[in-house]
C-alpha cells in the first residue's frame, strides 16, 4: 500500500510542476517549453487518475486484511472461558497448597522428611471442613462416621478444584500459541493518503497493541503452566495465577434492586476491542454506520434473601 501511496504522491506532484512551467513558458512565449511541459503534464494527469483509482482499492484491500487478521485473533482470545468458584477462593488455593505440601511429605522417607522439617498438615482441611458445616445444610444419622464422610467430601472437591484449575492452565496454554505474524504484517502494510495517523492510530492503540497486550499477560504465566507440566513449579502458585487472568479478562458487576441482587460477568476486555473492530470497519468504507456487537454476559446469577436461582450464558 505505501508504494501506490508514493506513486500517487510524486504523479501528482509531476502533474503540478509541469502544469505551472506549461504556464510560466505560455506566458513567456517559450513554444517547446510549453509543449514539452503540456506532454508531461497530460501523462502525469493520467498516471495520478490511475494510481489515486489503484490507491482507493489497495487501500479498501489493506484495511480488510488488518480487519480479518485482528478479528481471527480476537475470536481465539474470546474463546477463554470465566472460572467461577461456589467457594471462597483464598480457603480452596489454601486447601490446594496444603494438599500439595503434604503429597510432597508422602513422598519423603521418614529421615528425609525429618531433616527437611516436612510433616503432613490439616488446618486448611479442617478450616474448609468448618466453613461447609456452618454454610450448608447436612444431616447425618446417629451411625455415620461424620468425620470420615466429611474427609471424603473434602477430598472429592479439592480434587475436582485441581483438575478444573487444570484444565484452565491448558486452555490458557493453548491460547498462548495464537500467532501474530498475520496481525503484524497487516498493520505493517497501512498507509494512508488522508487521516493516516488517525486510523492508525485506531488501529494500533485500540486494537493491535491490546491483543498483544492480553496475549504477552496469558505467555508470561503460561511458563509458568508449562512448568506444572514438566513436574516443576508450585500448584498452588499457579492456580493463583489462573484466578489473575480471569479477574484480568472478565469484569464483574452486581446491582441490587427490591430485595434482589443481580451479579453478570462480562468479557470487558474483549468488548472493548470488538467496539475498536467495528469503528474501524466503518473507516474502511466511508461513513459506514457503526454497529457495535451486543454485549452479552458470559455469566448471571441472581440471588434472592429466601436463596438463589443461578443461571449461565456461554460465549
Amino acid at each position: 500500500m505505501k508504494a501506490k501511496k508514493w506513486v500517487t504522491f510524486i504523479t501528482a506532484g509531476i502533474s503540478a510542476v509541469s502544469l505551472i512551467c506549461a504556464i510560466i513558458a505560455n506566458c513567456f512565449c517559450i513554444k517547446l517549453m510549453y509543449d514539452i511541459s503540456m506532454a508531461i503534464f497530460g501523462s502525469a494527469l493520467l498516471g495520478f487518475i490511475m494510481s489515486l483509482i489503484e490507491y482507493f482499492a489497495e487501500r479498501r484491500r489493506a484495511m480488510e486484511d488488518f480487519l480479518r487478521a485482528a478479528y481471527k485473533v480476537y475470536v481465539q482470545l474470546r474463546k477463554i472461558k470465566f472460572l467461577k468458584l461456589d467457594e471462597p477462593q483464598v480457603l480452596i488455593l489454601d486447601c490446594i497448597s496444603e494438599e500439595q505440601h503434604n503429597k510432597l511429605w508422602e513422598k519423603c522417607d521418614g529421615e528425609t522428611a525429618k531433616a527437611l522439617g516436612v510433616e503432613a498438615v490439616h488446618k486448611k482441611r479442617d478450616a474448609y471442613i468448618a466453613w461447609m458445616q456452618e454454610n450448608e445444610p447436612m444431616s447425618f444419622s446417629e451411625s455415620d462416621d461424620i468425620e470420615s464422610i466429611l474427609i471424603r467430601i473434602y477430598n472429592e472437591r479439592i480434587e475436582n478444584y485441581s483438575n478444573i484449575f487444570t484444565k484452565y492452565m491448558d486452555m490458557y496454554i493453548a491460547a498462548s500459541k495464537i500467532d501474530l505474524e498475520d496481525l503484524s504484517n497487516a498493520y505493517g502494510n497501512l498507509d494512508f493518503l488522508f487521516d493516516n495517523k488517525k486510523i492508525r492510530l485506531i488501529a494500533f492503540e485500540s486494537i493491535y497493541s491490546k491483543l498483544q497486550e492480553y496475549l504477552n499477560k496469558i505467555k508470561l504465566e503460561v511458563f509458568h503452566f508449562n512448568m506444572i507440566k514438566d513436574g516443576k513449579g508450585s500448584f498452588g502458585v499457579c492456580c493463583k495465577k489462573v484466578l489473575d487472568l480471569n479477574d484480568f479478562f472478565f469484569a464483574t458487576e452486581t446491582t441490587q434492586k427490591d430485595g434482589s441482587e443481580w451479579t453478570t460477568v462480562y468479557q470487558r476486555k474483549f468488548d472493548d476491542v470488538s467496539d475498536r473492530i467495528e469503528e474501524f470497519r466503518s473507516k474502511i468504507y466511508f461513513r459506514k454506520e457503526v454497529k457495535y456487537e451486543k454485549k452479552v454476559p458470559v455469566f448471571s446469577q441472581l440471588r434472592h434473601i429466601t436463596g438463589f436461582v443461578e443461571e449461565e450464558s456461554a460465549f
